[in-house]
């Protein structure tokens, strides 16, 4: 029959060794994805220019003239 040796199992410490490997690859794949996408410009607000028009600018409370 296919009984499986014992032989056949990967050894404790190669599996410790492929996860750590893993977890390497993935915090740095994230870390050099954050490290690249920090000098972006992505669209982000632009600062206020000088104009002074548009609703943004208006008094909430009204002028009693």
């Amino acid at each position: 029959m296919n009984k499986k040796r014992k032989d056949d199992e990967p050894k404790v410490w190669v599996t410790v060794l492929k996860l750590i490997v893993g977890a390497a690859v993935l915090i740095g794949g994230v870390g050099g994805a954050l490290w690249y996408a920090k000098d972006l410009d992505n669209g982000g607000p632009k600062p206020p220019g000088q104009s002074g028009w548009g609703i943004s600018q208006d008094s909430p409370l009204r002028m009693k003239r």
